[in-house]
């Protein structure tokens, strides 16, 4: 810890003890005032259950700021009808946007609806509540209804883009992290206590404090990677969420470097540093610019169209043409109106949490015919993940019929681990199909047969754009295209599933090369990669 953070913390602490000692000193005057003040209590003690369960359990919700709204909104009304209630106003906003989203309406426009949906249904709620008498109708509160049709949006833009499993966990996760913080906050004794003891607001801070900086694996990451300690792996050599977003990504990846991270700035920065990676056909961030694409795009035979800052897949499209206005994306069918109001769509931000986004439509990649035995459609991928110039380990993504083409686990494609010193597969996993495969599915092609061409230059490759990328670690999307590896994507939090594909824990090998930075951290490029493939070679030790 640096000094002028001790200083802060330090500070801190001495202003919040001094604050206490305040209320504590003038309890008897601020003691009525407290009593009428327990809602807020209610916010902080629910917002400190729903972060224990997210990053100690390992429960996946919708956020922790929803879910606490919710509860807060849900104890007004009373457990049972608060989540009849709230239920309620979900589902029809739910059905709402399950509705509109084919029509292609602009997501501006299209949660403007869902707001009104949600509005009116209160409005409905409160009528039916005056008139024939029933309290519980008119005790719905506006913010939280509101954070409740957000959640239902979120929830049917996921199911589309993805599958309906992993956004049911999380709006399950949702329910019951709720249902959890409902009950506790609902006891009036406990949130007395809460609110008339100034010692217990500081042990909230620092309960979230030591939990956010010592909880390593998460409990359900021991199941999560249980197949690597099988093997006997330690579980301390397991990277969890949160060593990766507290040890990696806070402390190698600077924030103030986020804004550049987006696919069209990536893209461009690699274009100048002649990093391969798939040309350009238009890189749209206003509207205006459609038309000018469009006109583009009549000379393509096929493209991909994708959100530069989307998440798990989300917002791509591989469009084929089949006609002069007509187009094949998967195996749905699309003419040049829908193309246009996808690129609306991506634009206002329909597939990421920001307002606006920017839409890329670039070539589409041929594959390496070499990888051809090992997938049946799509285009399969490479992930490095890369630590301070150092690739530490690999994985491919093949992608299978049930994943439509996709190179995304959750969508169904195989994972394979991939062995840094020579790119030889190893542990085929399936997720969803009881882990390890030999086969696959759809070619049943040896799976570990796999020796990836062109490895030490995937591997240079894959340094190359983290170096240009200015942070420290980073996983690199790579696709082996007929003319060579071309980088797809700089991830700057990469997921973890890639432990599982090699066996192996990310933390021990990053550990590893921590202990050489000072001797290697500025040797060349192929030096550093030269090193990375013999250090694996003797089993990261």
């Amino acid at each position: 810890m640096r000094k002028d953070e001790t200083v802060r913390i330090a500070l801190f602490a001495v202003l919040s003890i001094l604050f206490v000692y305040w209320i504590r000193t003038n309890l008897a005057q601020f003691e009525p005032i407290l009593e009428d003040s327990t809602l807020f209590f209610q916010l902080i003690v629910a917002c400190t259950i729903i972060a224990i369960l997210r990053n100690v359990g390992g429960v996946r919700t919708f956020g922790v700021f929803g879910p606490t709204i919710i509860a807060f909104g849900v104890v007004e009304a009373g457990l049972l009808w608060g989540l009849v209630l709230y239920v309620d106003i979900f589902i029809v906003v739910m059905l709402t946007a399950v509705i509109i989203y084919p029509l292609g309406i602009p997501s501006s426009h299209r949660i403007a609806i869902l707001i009104i949906v949600a509005a009116l249904a209160i409005t409905v709620l409160e009528l039916l509540g005056e008139f024939y008498h029933i309290g519980v109708l008119e005790s719905a509160i506006l913010f939280p209804v509101l954070i409740t049709g957000w959640i239902a949006d979120r929830y049917v833009a996921a199911v589309r883009e993805v599958d309906w499993i992993e956004p049911s966990k999380r709006l399950l996760g949702t329910f019951g992290v709720t249902v959890l913080a409902v009950m506790v906050i609902s006891n009036n004794g406990l949130m007395r206590t809460v609110a008339l003891n100034p010692e217990i607001w500081l042990l909230l801070i620092l309960v979230n404090a030591v939990v956010g900086l010592k909880v390593n694996l998460r409990i359900s990451e021991y199941l999560r990677f249980k197949p690597i300690t099988r093997q006997g792996g330690s579980r301390t050599d397991v990277m969890g969420m949160n060593n990766r977003n507290r040890d990696m990504v806070f402390d190698h990846n600077p924030r103030n470097l986020f804004t550049h991270m987006s696919k069209d700035r990536m893209k461009t920065t690699m274009h100048q540093l002649d990093i391969p990676t798939p040309r350009s056909y238009a890189i749209i961030q206003k509207k205006k610019e459609i038309p000018d694409a469009m006109t583009k795009l009549k000379d393509l035979e096929s493209f991909v169209i994708k959100p530069s800052r989307g998440l798990g897949g989300e917002g791509i499209w591989v469009v084929d043409r089949t006609g002069p206005r007509s187009y094949r994306v998967g195996e749905r069918k699309v003419d040049d109106d829908e193309l246009h109001a996808h690129i609306v769509d991506i634009i206002d931000g329909g597939f990421t949490s920001e307002w606006e986004d920017v839409a890329i439509i670039e070539e589409k990649v041929v594959t390496d015919r070499r990888l051809k035995p090992y997938y049946s459609s799509g285009v399969p991928d490479i992930r490095v993940i890369v630590f301070e110039g150092f690739p530490v380990m690999a994985m491919t993504r093949l992608p299978t019929e049930e994943s439509h083409g996709a190179a995304n686990l959750h969508k169904g494609a195989i994972g394979m681990g991939l062995r840094i010193h020579d790119g030889r597969g190893l542990n085929p996993y399936w997720r969803g199909h009881g882990g390890h495969v030999d086969d696959h599915p759809d070619t049943g092609t040896r799976l570990t047969d796999l020796k990836v061409p062109n490895w030490g230059s995937i591997l240079r490759t894959a340094c190359l754009a983290q170096a240009a990328s200015r942070l420290g670690y980073v996983g690199v999307d790579i696709v082996l295209d007929r003319k060579g590896p071309l980088v797809l994507e700089v991830n700057k939090r990469p997921g973890l599933e890639i432990q599982n594909t090699n066996l192996g824990g990310l933390l021990r090998r990053v550990r590893f090369v921590e202990k050489h930075l000072v001797e290697h951290g500025l040797d060349p490029v192929e030096e550093r990669v030269a090193l990375a493939r013999k250090w694996d070679r003797r089993g990261w030790k």
